[in-house]
């Protein structure tokens, strides 16, 4: 059956149309991604207290205890997900598995002592998803095959902060620095539409792809709640992020929300009598100021997590073991929650400035284990 021009786009459109652009249930990490430093076996619950490269990026306040020119960098997975759809085109059903991913890097900082403070520039990923869809059996509206159905979406952040942070009176630490976001965004999707006896058209909805970029600004502080100063309470704030410069794009994604953090962390000495110890923490973390239009439309919410870290002096040097639960709520339509059980092992020896960590996350519901390695350097130490 040889079809018309028009009636032919008119099928065309009318398919691309029910075709419509709500995902699968997609783990959340569009915004909440762990860069895998050490604060990833924590549960991420020592983001807003820790003092090194990454602070750069979490809380410039913690520059302020870097006391000697420091480089380090982080390399770790990228979840992804595997969504198989049923039933209708505009409405599918969705089984969606969770994979490794591939690695790359997630971090790489230098922090520089300076008169008055420290000076940070850190490069760090901040979130990333990466959705690929294909079907068992589905239709349209009209009860039309759907055949080699394919659909990949992938969005990925990084972000450039330069951070200042310097001490103030009683122990209280103040940063600031400006953030520059790099957002990627890619969507492919193609399918064949049986129309009568085994012939088909082929539907191409294109391959939108491209970079949004935009500017923001973080302020952190760092404060003890104890004359020893051995708990700390970290508050960190970054602005939303207005994003702008691909046309093509405006209509998946406009601003990237801000985040602010609130973390506590404290030490206890002399476990088992010697040099041991323990840090335990928690932290909660609010996304705010989201876009509320567009395919990645998001709602602000609050997410967080909780840890430990035991820290043992042994083989020349301080071995961290760490434990903790960390939770990234959905934020949009077809996402999903993503708790994970993290842990993780680290070493650092009594003499020299290189000092390693391994960090792990099990997500519930089942999927592909996180790790994530980083390496950190003083120089001159």
């Amino acid at each position: 059956m040889n079809l018309t021009a028009r009636k032919r786009n008119s099928i065309l459109a009318g398919t691309i149309a029910l075709s419509s652009l709500a995902h699968s249930q997609v783990p959340d990490l569009l915004n909440a991604l762990d860069a895998g430093g050490r604060a990833m076996g924590i549960g991420g619950a020592t983001q807003a207290t820790d003092s090194n490269t990454m602070s750069a990026f979490y809380n410039p306040a913690g520059l302020a205890y870097v006391t000697s020119p420091t480089m380090a960098a982080a390399f770790r997975n990228l979840p992804e997900s595997n969504t198989v759809l049923s039933g209708k085109l505009n409405n599918p059903s969705m089984d969606t598995s969770r994979d490794h991913g591939s690695k790359k890097v997630s971090h790489v900082g230098f922090a520089w002592p300076v008169k008055g403070g420290t000076l940070g520039i850190s490069f760090t990923k901040g979130g990333a998803i990466l959705d690929s869809r294909t079907q068992t059996t589905l239709t349209d509206d009209q009860n039309r095959e759907i055949r080699q159905y394919s659909r990949t979406l992938k969005a990925e952040t990084d972000f450039f902060n330069i951070s200042f942070g310097k001490s103030g009176r009683n122990g209280v630490n103040y940063g600031a620095g400006l953030v520059f976001a790099n957002q990627y965004l890619f969507d492919s999707e193609k399918y064949r539409v049986v129309i009568v006896q085994g012939q088909t058209i082929t539907v191409d909805n294109g391959s939108p792809s491209g970079n949004l970029t935009g500017i923001g600004a973080i302020f952190g502080v760092q404060f003890p709640t104890s004359q020893d100063q051995k708990s700390m309470v970290g508050l960190s704030v970054r602005t939303p992020i207005q994003l702008q410069g691909n046309d093509r794009l405006k209509n998946y994604m406009n601003k990237l929300p801000g985040r602010a953090s609130l973390g506590l962390a404290t030490r206890t000495d002399g476990l088992r009598g010697g040099p041991d110890f323990l840090v335990y923490g928690a932290q909660l973390d609010y996304f705010f100021g989201s876009d509320k239009n567009g395919f990645f439309k998001r709602k602000d919410v609050l997410g967080g997590g909780v840890g430990f870290e035991y820290n043992m002096h042994r083989y020349g040097g301080r071995i961290p073991i760490r434990a903790g639960f960390s939770v990234s709520p959905s934020a949009g339509d077809g996402f999903q929650t993503r708790n994970s059980l993290t842990f993780g092992v680290g070493y650092r020896p009594n003499s020299g400035g290189v000092t390693f960590d391994l960090n792990g996350g099990l997500p519930s519901g089942g999927g592909a284990m996180d790790l994530g390695l980083s390496v950190s350097y003083k120089i001159g130490n």
